[in-house]
């Protein structure tokens, strides 16, 4: 476990041991973790120019002036996109890299509480696309951005909001799972997650990639599900949130201050060269990746900033053998080059 005062103590370090300006791209940033981890990474950052992909304008107006509000110096721009389209979400990154050659982090924590089997007009699992495909294509997309400042500068990170250590199989009978019981989504789609970025990981190597789990984190996520199942999600955030969330939850801003650490931290540097982040303080080590080597570029982590590697790192090394990392890539860059041609 990380403590928190350690936390802490990096974030501090950050207006020091990262220059000014850097670029950050936060994806699912207007409620939430994501609204908290951008106002806390824009109050240490010196100078931050931000893009913030959403789709609700006032939403995303309103978190850009609270922002400005904590640092006066933080360029933000509102980048509009309905991250439940894949087409929508290369539109939206094309924008960004017209004006940008370098992105120094990504945070990606957009999704949909939707359980049901809708399916999307591009033809994907409604709640897998912004969970799963969009936030792949955005760090896809700006791999030549964040390897050139992996260059020049002493960052270059991709962050994962999701369900890093609790991967599980994949059913490779049904990999966009359209058809498998919803009590089997998540480790699914964990180690799915976990095994593209590792191969985004390979083809970048000066890039480092985080998967991780928040905890239970009281956000509004889910509030407007309409039925059954969102009156079950709605009593359960409640049970969280006052009678037992003093043991089990994490409260907002320590997940802000957590994942900022996270998108920053030197305990979790690329497999090559120097973007390493923000230098560790005395007696702390690097973390191990997901194929249990240390500082190895691909980072699973839980709520605490720590890995789970006696779990995760067995469960992703069977399914490596058994070449599942190699299918998950084939079939999602399938889908991208069907959605394209459509």
């Amino acid at each position: 476990m990380v403590l928190l005062d350690d936390v802490l103590a990096s974030n501090a370090k950050i207006s020091a041991a990262l220059p000014p300006g850097l670029v950050a791209v936060f994806a699912g940033a207007t409620t939430g973790i994501g609204e908290s981890t951008l106002k806390t990474f824009v109050r240490y950052a010196i100078k931050p120019r931000i893009y913030l992909m959403a789709r609700s304008s006032p939403s995303a107006q309103r978190v850009i002036s609270e922002c400005k509000e904590i640092n006066p110096d933080a360029d933000l721009h509102f980048v509009k996109v309905d991250l439940s389209f894949v087409k929508e979400t290369d539109r939206a990154c094309d924008e960004i890299k017209s004006r940008e050659k370098t992105v120094n982090v990504i945070v990606l924590s957009a999704g949909e509480l939707l359980l049901d089997r809708q399916l999307t007009k591009e033809g994907l699992h409604h709640f897998l696309t912004a969970t799963y495909y969009t936030r792949l294509r955005i760090a896809q997309n700006f791999i030549p951005q964040l390897e050139t400042a992996s260059k020049t500068s002493p960052i270059a990170r991709v962050l994962n909001v999701a369900g890093g250590t609790k991967e599980g199989e994949v059913d490779t009978t049904d990999l966009p799972a359209l058809r498998m019981p919803f009590t089997r989504i998540r480790p699914h789609i964990t180690s799915m997650i976990s095994l593209v970025f590792e191969t985004l990981s390979d083809q970048a190597p000066t890039v480092s990639f985080i998967h991780d789990f928040p905890g239970a984190v009281p956000t509004p996520l889910g509030h407007e599900t309409p039925g059954f199942l969102g009156m079950l999600y709605r009593i359960f955030m409640w049970t969280l949130k006052y009678p037992l969330y003093r043991w089990v939850c994490v409260p907002i801003k320590e997940s802000g201050e957590r994942h900022v650490y996270l998108a920053t931290s030197a305990r979790y540097p690329p497999r090559e060269g120097n973007a390493v982040g923000v230098p560790l303080q005395g007696g702390t080590d690097v973390e191990s990746g997901t194929d249990g080597g240390k500082g190895s570029g691909m980072y699973a982590v839980d709520w605490d900033c720590d890995n789970r590697s006696s779990s995760v790192v067995p469960v992703l090394d069977r399914l490596r053998k058994k070449g599942v990392k190699e299918l998950v890539w084939e079939h999602t860059n399938g889908e991208f080059v069907r959605i394209a041609n459509s």
